[in-house]
């Protein structure tokens, strides 16, 4: 099933709202927003359970990263055409972790933050939302070309729908036993060269994600989005799960993750 059209002023304004804006964000009027009951089934993954030692340096390189599942083909967040630049996700996991290995395509990586819980949306990001059920409350999570690192729970009020009204976040909040690395294919910053991609490896401790680790058979609520910038061309906001609604902040939205065996 296509994506349903979203209405023009919802396209041309809503997604220039940057992911981790406060709650003084004004909600789209309700006539404008599409019922989420309306819209195609999010996307739902099998994460496997796997057993191997990484070392965190963005190359993904150990032999367990090609057991994992695989989240391709990101899109525009919009579900209006396709990505201008490809993104991948492997994800898989473990008795004490979340494992995330973002492959981001790029030929003009820009950034310049690397200060923990910086404004990475302003420049190039990869951000991962997740909760393990409970939509109105979910961890954001993010990553940029530098090795900046950002992390927030958020709080959401929905509407009966599901459709967030208002989200503010905990900005107070740290992943402590979060690790990452960082890959770079090109130069940070130089729009005068061609770049090729960079690439995100992550531990994430089910500690730092409210409790115990999943048992098989669990569904957790997630998302992936990318920021993708290249000069001279509009920002591209993209995502596993298209939200279809205003803005990333859309748990109603969110894909499932099952853990598996």
């Amino acid at each position: 099933m296509m994506p349903q059209s979203l209405p023009r002023n919802f396209r041309t304004l809503a997604w220039l709202v940057p992911a981790a804006l406060l709650s003084a964000a004004a909600p789209a009027p309700k006539e404008t927003v599409p019922d989420p009951a309306t819209l195609p089934a999010p996307k739902r993954i099998v994460v496997p359970k796997l057993s191997g030692t990484v070392t965190l340096d963005g190359e993904l390189n150990e032999v367990v990263w090609s057991k994992a599942a695989v989240l391709p083909n990101f899109v525009p967040a919009d579900g209006q055409g396709a990505a201008r630049e490809a993104t991948t996700v492997r994800v898989w996991y473990d008795e004490g972790a979340l494992y995330l290995g973002w492959v981001c395509r790029d030929i003009d990586i820009q950034a310049t933050f690397t200060a923990r819980d910086s404004k990475f949306w302003e420049e190039e990001v990869a951000e991962f939302f997740v909760t393990r059920g409970e939509l109105a409350k979910y961890y954001e999570l993010q990553w940029n070309p530098l090795g900046g690192e950002f992390d927030a729970i958020i709080t959401n009020t929905l509407d009966e729908r599901g459709v967030s009204k208002t989200f503010k976040g905990d900005w107070n909040y740290t992943a402590k036993g979060m690790k990452s690395g960082v890959k770079v294919r090109g130069t940070v910053g130089n729009s005068g060269d061609r770049d090729e991609v960079w690439q995100v490896e992550v531990r994430i401790p089910f500690s730092d994600l409210g409790g115990p680790a999943p048992r098989p058979g669990d569904l957790w609520r997630a998302n992936f989005y990318r920021y993708n910038r290249t000069k001279g061309l509009p920002v591209e906001l993209l995502s596993w799960s298209p939200p279809l609604l205003p803005g990333f902040h859309q748990p109603v939205r969110f894909g499932y993750l099952e853990f598996g065996r």
